[in-house]
């Protein structure tokens, strides 16, 4: 819990199946799914969270609302995974190319809104700096040790609460139509559209 706290995403990861192998029950899997969640790795918190369920009922029902939340939210974030859509997806990935999915991807989700554009690139930036393998995204690397060196302006777009409540619904659908791919490629998409949204907002007009 230390490590995930301070964010060290892929240490707390290796420390929850660890305590889980050695002593089985549901609180390290909860832990864990949060931590896969929060990278858009549905189908990994999905099956950490049916396994806590079970042994949930098993031990004394002490998770059962929690669980049951948080395991409707991500079966509704990825149901793109596993409704038929994925295959769609991932042709249309193969057959276009990534440049031109990342940059479909954020017409359909932003539909062009300069506030949610700019917004997600914070968002993201953060995401990826704490929950990430930050070598998996080269151009988010290079705006964090770059342009948005300063990270307490990225904290302070991201507790703006008008901006949390204007970005939501965008925010879900992008993380809804992004999970359907496997991880390398879904953090190559993730990645291309921070570095496109971000030239676009910054050619000259």
């Amino acid at each position: 819990m230390e490590a995930a706290s301070q964010y060290r995403t892929a240490e707390a990861i290796r420390l929850y199946s660890s305590s889980f192998e050695a002593n089985p029950n549901p609180a390290p899997l909860i832990n864990r799914a949060k931590l896969y969640r929060w990278r858009l790795l549905f189908a990994e918190a999905i099956r950490d969270l049916e396994l806590a369920q079970r042994l949930d009922k098993q031990q004394g029902n002490e998770f059962s609302i929690p669980i049951g939340i948080e395991l409707e939210e991500c079966r509704f974030l990825a149901q793109n995974r596993f409704n038929g859509q994925r295959d769609l997806f991932v042709a249309d990935l193969k057959d276009k190319g990534f440049d031109y999915v990342a940059e479909r991807l954020a017409d359909t989700i932003f539909k062009g809104e300069g506030f949610l554009l700019g917004y997600h690139v914070m968002n993201e930036v953060d995401n990826v700096k704490k929950f990430e393998n930050i070598a998996d995204f080269p151009f988010v690397k290079t705006l964090i040790e770059n342009d948005l060196r300063d990270h307490s302006i990225i904290d302070k777009i991201l507790a703006e609460r008008d901006g949390q409540e204007a970005f939501e619904a965008s925010g879900k659908l992008f993380q809804m139509m992004l999970c359907v791919y496997d991880y390398p490629d879904m953090a190559k998409l993730r990645d291309l559209m921070v570095q496109k949204i971000w030239t676009l907002m910054n050619s000259p007009h």
